[in-house]
C-alpha cells in the first residue's frame, strides 16, 4: 500500500509518495528535504521534528515528549525519525536558515609560488638548419617534460600560429592551446567541517582572495557527528555513494555561485586545496570510513592526495589539480594540518597550545621541536546538538549572555527574534549561571530554596526536567536550559580540559609554561576566552595568553594553494606530530572525570 505525503514549504505544495510503514525522515530525505538529523535518527536529539496534518495523526512515542512541549502536541509536532507512515499525510517544512560561518582568520602573509602556471610561450620557426622537433621546442619554452597523449596529437594543428598557451604542472603539460584568448587563472581553498562548509575563490595570478562562500554541510541530515554518518554509510545499501553524492553536488553548488557572483565561468578554476577531518575527507572521495569508527581506528589514508578534478566529480576544468593536505590519524585531520601552517608550528618558537573547537576537541602542544596531539570526544553540543533549545549559528540564536543586576540580558545572531542557543551563547549562560549561584560546581542546579529571591523565579520545570528559563518576559519563544544541557556541556569542556591536561603530563610542563594559546574553528573563534577559563574547560591561567586564530584549517588550505613548499612543510608537520590516542590512555578517565566540574 502506498501513502501520499503532501510537502508544505513556505509557499510551495510538493506531493511524494511512500510505502506503508516508512519511517518518515527517511523518506524525506531520499527526496531530498533538508532537515536536521544530528543523532542519525536514533530519535535521541529531537532535532527533526516536523508539523503534521492529516486525518489521523498518531500519537506521539513517550520517547519523543522529551522533545514536544504541550502546545507542540496540539498542533501536530512529531520526531520524523519515529514516525511510521501509515496513512496520507500533510508535513510542514521549514525553510533551512542561513547559518552564520567563521570565514575569516589570523592575517598572516600568502606567499605565492606556484608549482601550476598557465604561460603563452612563442616557438622558434623551424628551418632546414634547425630541424628540432615541435614537442622539444615547447619543452624548452616551458621548462617541461612530459605531455599527456591526448595533447600531443593536438599539436599538429595548433604550430601553426607559433603562439601557444600552455598550461602545465610542474614539468607536466596538462594543456596546450592556440594563444590564450582567457587569461582568467582561478583556484579554490575548500575546508570541508562537519557542520560547515567555507570555500575561498583566489587569484592564482596574484594570489588575492577574491570571494567566499560559505553553508551547511549537507550530510548533516545524516547525522551531526561523523560517526552517525559513518552508520548511515553501514546501514542503508548505497549509503557511502549517497552521502558523497550530497556533499559533491553541494560543493559544485557552491563554486557555481562564486564563479557566477565573479563574472567567471567553472572552467577557469585551476587547482583546489581541501581540507577537513579525517573521515570528512574519506566520505568525500566515497571511501568506507568504517575503521575509523572501530578499534584500532586506522584511516584508509591520512597521506597527501593529489587527484584530477574529474576523478571525483568536482565541476571545474578538467585538467584541474585537486590536492587533499594530509592528515595525522583517523581523529586529527588534514584541518589540523591547516591549522599548523597558520601557526607556523614549525617555526614557532617557546611552548605552544592549539585547540580547533568543534564537533570534536583536537589539541595539539608543542615543547620546542617534540609536537604531541590528541583528538578529545567533545560531542556535538556546542555545534547545537543534543541541547534542548540548541541551534546552529543561525539568525536569531543567543550568541551572548550576561547577567546585568537582577536580570538576564543576551544578544543574538542578526538581532532577531531569539529561536535556540548556539555554542558561544552555550558557553556564556554555563558561566555566567555558575557565577551566580544558579548552578553548583557539580553542575547540578541549585535547589530553589538556596537561591536567592530574583533567582526564583528564572527556575522551571521543562518536560519533567529542572531548568533555567533564558529568555525574558518580551520573548516569543521560551528558551530554556536543563539539567541534562549542563551535563551535555561538562562532558563536551571535561573531554577538552582532559585532553589539555594529558598533552601537559606527557611533555612534563605545567599550564604556566605556555607561551601561547592558539584558539581555532568556528566555535573556538566566537566564544569569550574569559568565560572558557571561568568554566575551567581552559586553565584559568592561560586566559591572557589566548589567541583566536579564525578559520585556521581555510587559511592553512590557502597556503597550500598558493605556496609549492607548503606540501613539504606539511609533511615535514605531519611525520614530526605525535598522536596520543586518549581512549586506550590509563589517565584519562581519571582526568575526564575531574575535569567536569566548574
Amino acid at each position: 500500500m502506498t501513502h501520499r505525503i503532501k510537502i508544505k514549504k513556505k509557499d510551495t505544495i510538493e506531493e511524494i509518495k511512500c510505502n506503508d510503514g516508512d519511517v518518515l525522515l527517511k523518506v524525506l530525505l531520499e527526496n531530498n528535504y533538508d532537515i536536521n538529523a544530528y543523532c542519525g535518527g536514533e530519535g535521541i536529539c529531537g532535532k527533526c521534528k516536523v508539523k503534521l496534518s492529516g486525518k489521523k495523526i498518531k500519537r506521539p512515542k513517550e520517547q519523543e515528549m522529551i522533545f514536544i512541549d504541550q502546545k507542540e502536541l496540539k498542533e501536530g509536532y512529531r520526531l520524523s525519525c519515529l514516525y511510521k507512515v501509515d496513512n496520507d499525510l500533510e508535513v510542514n517544512l521549514k525553510e533551512q536558515e542561513e547559518i552564520t560561518v567563521m570565514t575569516g582568520g589570523i592575517i598572516t602573509e600568502l606567499d605565492l609560488d606556484l608549482d601550476l602556471s598557465k604561460e603563452t610561450v612563442k616557438l622558434s620557426k623551424a628551418t632546414l638548419d634547425n630541424q628540432k622537433d615541435y614537442l622539444q621546442r615547447i619543452y624548452e619554452k616551458t621548462d617541461t617534460k612530459k605531455i599527456n597523449y591526448k595533447y600531443l596529437i593536438k599539436i599538429p594543428n595548433l604550430i601553426k600560429n607559433n603562439e601557444l598557451t600552455v598550461l602545465k604542472y610542474k614539468e607536466k603539460i596538462l594543456d596546450i592551446d592556440t594563444k590564450n584568448k582567457n587569461n582568467n587563472f582561478y583556484g579554490l581553498a575548500v575546508d570541508i567541517g562537519t557542520t560547515t562548509i567555507v570555500i575561498y575563490l583566489l587569484d592564482l595570478k596574484t594570489g588575492e582572495e577574491i570571494d567566499v562562500n560559505s553553508f551547511y554541510n549537507p550530510q548533516k541530515k545524516y547525522g551531526a557527528d561523523v560517526i552517525s554518518r559513518i552508520n548511515y554509510t553501514q546501514n542503508n545499501e548505497n549509503g557511502i555513494k549517497e552521502i558523497k553524492e550530497v556533499l559533491i553536488k553541494q560543493l559544485n553548488k557552491g563554486i557555481k555561485k562564486l564563479t557566477k557572483d565573479n563574472g567567471l565561468t567553472n572552467d577557469d578554476i585551476y587547482k583546489v586545496s581541501i581540507v577537513g577531518n579525517t573521515i570528512m575527507l574519506h566520505l568525500l572521495l566515497g571511501i568506507d570510513a568504517l575503521s575509523i569508527a572501530k578499534s584500532p581506528y586506522v584511516p584508509v589514508f591520512t597521506e597527501e592526495l593529489e587527484l584530477n578534478s574529474n576523478e571525483i566529480g568536482l565541476n571545474i576544468n578538467q585538467n584541474a589539480i585537486v590536492q587533499i593536505l594530509p592528515s595525522i590519524s583517523g581523529y586529527v585531520g588534514a584541518d589540523i594540518i591547516g591549522d599548523l601552517l597558520t601557526i607556523n608550528i614549525d617555526s614557532l618558537k617557546g611552548n605552544n597550545l592549539m585547540i580547533d573547537i568543534g564537533t570534536n576537541g583536537e589539541i595539539v602542544l608543542n615543547k620546542g621541536n617534540e609536537i604531541y596531539s590528541c583528538s578529545a570526544a567533545a560531542g556535538p553540543a556546542f555545534e547545537g546538538a543534543n541541547i534542548t533549545f540548541g541551534t546552529a549559528g543561525i539568525s536569531g540564536a543567543i550568541s551572548e549572555f550576561t547577567i546585568e543586576g537582577k536580570e538576564f540580558k543576551y544578544s543574538t545572531i542578526n538581532s532577531k527574534e531569539p529561536i535556540g542557543i548556539c555554542g558561544s551563547g552555550l558557553l556564556d549562560i554555563i558561566a555566567e549561571l555558575y557565577k551566580y549561584g544558579f548552578i553548583e560546581s557539580s553542575g547540578k542546579i541549585e535547589d530553589q530554596k538556596k537561591l536567592k529571591p530574583w533567582q526564583k523565579g528564572y527556575l522551571k520545570d521543562y518536560n519533567g526536567q529542572r531548568a533555567i528559563k533564558i529568555t525574558n518576559k518580551d520573548s516569543s519563544k521560551e528558551i530554556y536550559l536543563t539539567q541534562q544541557d549542563i551535563r551535555e556541556v561538562q562532558l563536551a569542556k571535561g573531554a577538552i580540559a582532559a585532553g589539555i591536561e594529558i598533552l601537559l603530563q606527557k611533555t612534563n610542563l605545567k599550564a604556566d609554561a605556555l607561551d601561547r594559546v592558539f584558539l581555532a574553528g568556528g566555535f573556538g573563534s566566537y566564544i569569550n576566552p574569559d568565560k572558557a577559563c571561568y568554566i575551567k574547560m581552559i586553565p584559568s591561567i592561560l586566559k591572557d595568553k589566548i589567541i583566536q586564530i579564525g578559520n585556521g584549517a581555510g587559511t592553512g588550505a590557502k597556503i597550500y594553494l598558493l605556496n609549492k613548499k607548503a606540501k613539504n612543510r606539511a609533511l615535514k608537520i605531519k611525520e614530526k606530530v605525535n598522536y596520543i590516542e586518549l581512549s586506550v590512555n590509563k589517565k584519562f578517565q581519571t582526568e575526564y572525570i575531574n575535569s567536569m566540574s566548574f
